[in-house]
């Protein structure tokens, strides 16, 4: 994912508003509506919950309250801070955070990104409610807008059956039909209708009106990709998109030698293990990452962008079947059920360093470091544990990690006494 246009989350320092790239370029009244979305995502969409769970519809009812009465007012920047509407809009964002505190909750009994997600909307939430309260107007609003990545990233990883049965209320909204497609479609996702927004994308996609290299530099292409094949396990259709888009005669030559990749790539996924009705499997998800790996000598990670998305989609299902077959049982696990979580964690955290990591947060690190909890003493640990520490080291700018956070190192120092310790 080109994320060039925004610096990474731990350099962030509001009130400064980016040029946002891809799916942060949205109206505010996007934002807005993907803190809902998520909510109901992250919240409802598991099948097997614990006895203890959160109920997510009543929680969304209140949120989706709330945004009756934000909506209006997030529109107009002027709105947003006029004294006459602090008092409202603190009111609801206090709700939204409480809203968020029934995320954490949840969030914590699911596969460790989704926990992840979970915690990283609940900070955001605050952040927004903070500096609200403190008069940080714009910076409210940067969180806001920033905090739709996580919902983003919660809606690629579930199953594509789940729904958002608040949808039609969103979608029918008079403000939703000055939209652009390209952010239609976005929205399309946020609400999990799914089918909308790829055939949202392939309009733009086929549009002679706009050029294919602007098309790629927006990330459509690999957006487009990633709700396919991730979310619908679906390998026929963007086979026959891709077969019509490498007949465009704008194509540049860089995009005609990555289409190609991608067609014999897709062709190579075996439809008896990949499909939207086959179970995960862990050997194939690994074998996917590891076939990844081998083709990606492009810049972004994008040749071997087809398997990474395929090996995500394998090793988060089945790292959610693991999940609850722990949940299931009341012995320890074996040390060959502690090593294939370990490997699942690991090769989904390498996939997603590689090409999918997110910049707002960073789901590739959760993943390594869940990989060495997994299983410690295991073989996977220490690999692990070196592209986390090497990941984390050098996003905060290298210099032996002078920079890092303290909060980082006893982290890290807490991971090596677990692989050391007898």
């Amino acid at each position: 994912m080109n994320h060039d246009a925004f610096p990474p989350r731990s350099e962030l320092r509001a009130p400064f508003i980016p040029r946002f790239p891809r799916a942060l370029r949205l109206s505010f009244l996007i934002q807005i509506t993907i803190v809902i979305a998520a909510s109901w995502a992250i919240v409802g969409a598991s099948h097997a919950e614990p006895a203890a769970r959160v109920e997510p519809i009543p929680t969304m009812r209140i949120v989706f309250s709330e945004i009756k009465h934000l909506l209006p007012l997030s529109m107009n920047e002027f709105n947003w801070s006029a004294p006459e509407s602090r008092e409202e809009v603190l009111a609801s964002l206090d709700r939204l955070e409480w809203a968020a505190s029934a995320l954490e909750k949840h969030g914590r009994s699911r596969e460790a990104g989704f926990d992840e997600l979970a915690l990283s909307l609940s900070r955001d939430l605050r952040e927004i409610t903070g500096h609200y309260r403190n008069g940080d107007y714009e910076g409210a609003r940067f969180f806001l807008i920033g905090s739709l990545q996580n919902c983003v990233s919660c809606h690629i990883r579930l199953p594509y059956k789940s729904s958002f049965p608040l949808a039609d209320e969103l979608l029918e909204q008079g403000e939703i039909q000055k939209m652009t497609p390209r952010d239609k479609a976005w929205l399309y996702v946020t609400v999990r209708r799914f089918e909308a927004a790829l055939s949202t994308w392939e309009g733009l996609m086929h549009d002679p009106a706009i050029s294919i290299a602007e098309i790629d530099a927006k990330g459509i292409l690999v957006d487009y990709l990633n709700v396919a094949l991730r979310v619908r396990a679906d390998v026929a259709r963007p086979r026959r998109e891709l077969k019509l888009l490498a007949k465009r005669s704008d194509l540049p030559v860089y995009l005609e030698s990555r289409v190609q990749e991608w067609l014999s790539a897709l062709d190579s996924l075996d439809p008896r293990k990949f499909g939207p009705d086959t179970p995960p499997s862990l050997e194939f998800g690994v074998e996917l990452a590891k076939k990844a790996g081998q083709v990606s000598d492009g810049p972004f990670g994008r040749d071997g962008l087809v398997h990474d998305l395929a090996a995500a989609s394998q090793l988060v299902r089945w790292l959610e079947q693991d999940r609850m077959r722990q949940e299931a049982v009341t012995r320890n696990s074996t040390a060959k059920e502690r090593r294939d979580t370990a490997q699942a964690y690991y090769s989904l955290g390498v996939v997603e360093a590689r090409s999918l990591d997110g910049f707002w947060v960073s789901l590739s690190e959760r993943h390594l470091e869940a990989a060495v909890r997994s299983d410690p003493k295991g073989p996977i640990a220490e690999r692990a544990y070196i592209r986390l520490e090497e990941k984390q080291m050098l996003g905060y700018g290298g210099a032996s990690g002078a920079n890092m956070p303290a909060d980082v190192w006893t982290n890290l120092r807490e991971l090596r006494n677990l692989m050391t310790t007898e």
